[in-house]
């Protein structure tokens, strides 16, 4: 059998400690640098839902559509952000039309229960306090994370 070369070893391991390297690298980058984009949306444009004792709000935010036909606005997705007191993002419910949360039937309201938000066939998140600062911090981006790449919950699931 032939042997490879001693000095090829070395090589590879640096190599892939190189390439993991750079991979946690850009995974940190990606937590430090995550732009709120959309999850963003904030008054005079859009007038969010505040619990009873002011510790929460579930605002709407609207999202892009390339094309809609004239009185077609209400079909465009939309997320149901929910923040906490601080502003952070404690939880994201993806919408697949703004006319749902709007449309509401009569009398059908946001409910804010002990530990939960919810509206019927639109959104049901939980009200988890963060643990701390850091925490706070690390969930705001994960959630981030989890709208842009469509992980999220949707209000088909409530379906």
């Amino acid at each position: 059998m032939t042997q490879l070369p001693s000095n090829t070893r070395p090589r590879r391991r640096v190599s892939v400690r190189a390439l993991l390297l750079v991979v946690v690298l850009l995974l940190v980058a990606t937590m430090l640098l995550v732009p709120e984009g959309r999850l963003a949306c904030a008054e005079p444009y859009v007038s969010p839902d505040r619990s009873p004792d002011g510790r929460w709000t579930l605002t709407l935010c609207r999202r892009p559509m390339f094309f809609a036909m004239p009185g077609g606005s209400g079909d465009a997705p939309g997320w149901l952000v929910l923040r906490d007191h601080r502003g952070a993002i404690r939880g994201v419910s993806e919408l697949e039309m703004v006319q749902l949360y709007g449309g509401a039937a009569p009398g059908e309201r946001t409910e804010w229960r002990a530990g939960r938000v919810t509206r019927t066939f639109v959104v049901d998140l939980p009200l988890t306090p963060a643990s701390g600062p850091f925490r706070r911090w690390l969930d705001d981006r994960l959630w981030r994370i989890r709208a842009l790449l469509g992980l999220t919950a949707t209000s088909e699931d409530l379906h």
